[in-house]
């Protein structure tokens, strides 16, 4: 997944510094250009649907065997031996709201919903058996993003593009501040997240409307985990969130 999202962001960015030059231009077929002022609007909307992928950075306490493991409401573990984040995948859908800075730039504001898992996943020793425990994290988030977007020149009826910006998330589905559970909860997570994003993408222009595919990973600069004073809590050092998302914007 690494691999090819670093291939694609450098392809678009070849495409978006680096365009083509008139010769080669001219020796292309011809391409009728569709849309042709639509750049020229000061401002326009759409809509866009996507897939997510949510995982956290997760950094533990160098030593786990010297956690206190009498914090637990009951025994589970006699040594941890290590906790790891487990990825999962979502969706989102989000209104696209769009507002030209110049030839080449614009300021967007996306509104996002966006729904997904993460896990944390603790193993470790008890009365000398291997065992493992979970706790999936289910997200329901409201993302606020701004980025700034530079477009390439067009070039018939394509354009590549790079983004960067900022986002606040907030979590419906958080676990911070409840209480009572059916299920034994290991670990809590905090409702409110900043991350900030990069992407890229390429516009395409069809008759009646642009349609845009687009990347965009998302780095969470917060500490996400509740402090509890739990082995739980306790074992992780820090906590951050991850997110990628690969859209299909329509405009």
């Amino acid at each position: 997944m690494k691999g090819f999202i670093a291939g694609f962001c450098i392809m678009i960015l070849f495409s978006a510094f680096f365009p083509q030059n008139d010769a080669v231009a001219q020796r292309r077929t011809y391409v009728h250009p569709n849309l042709l002022h639509y750049d020229d609007k000061p401002y326009h909307f759409g809509f866009a649907l996507g897939l997510n992928r949510m995982n956290f950075s997760l950094k533990s306490v160098d030593d786990l065997s010297t956690l206190d493991y009498s914090l637990q409401n009951r025994h589970i573990f006699d040594t941890l031996y290590s906790v790891l984040p487990v990825p999962e995948y979502g969706f989102n859908i989000g209104i696209v709201s769009n507002l030209k800075l110049g030839k080449q730039w614009d300021l967007r504001l996306i509104p996002t919903l966006s729904f997904g898992d993460r896990v944390i996943e603790y193993t470790g020793v008890r009365n000398n058996e291997l065992i493992t425990r979970t706790q999936r994290i289910e997200s329901t988030f409201i993302d606020i993003p701004l980025h700034f977007k530079y477009k390439s020149v067009r070039m018939g009826n394509t354009r590549a593009y790079v983004i960067g910006g900022a986002k606040y998330s907030y979590d419906l589905a958080s676990a911070e501040d409840q209480e009572d559970f059916e299920e034994e909860i290991l670990s809590r997570i905090k409702q409110n997240d900043f991350f900030y994003e990069l992407g890229a993408g390429i516009d395409h222009y069809f008759f009646f409307f642009k349609f845009s595919l687009e990347i965009k990973a998302s780095f969470g600069v917060r500490d996400m985990i509740a402090r509890e004073n739990t082995i739980f809590s306790n074992s992780i050092e820090q906590l951050n969130s991850q997110i990628i998302m690969i859209s299909l914007l329509f405009e």
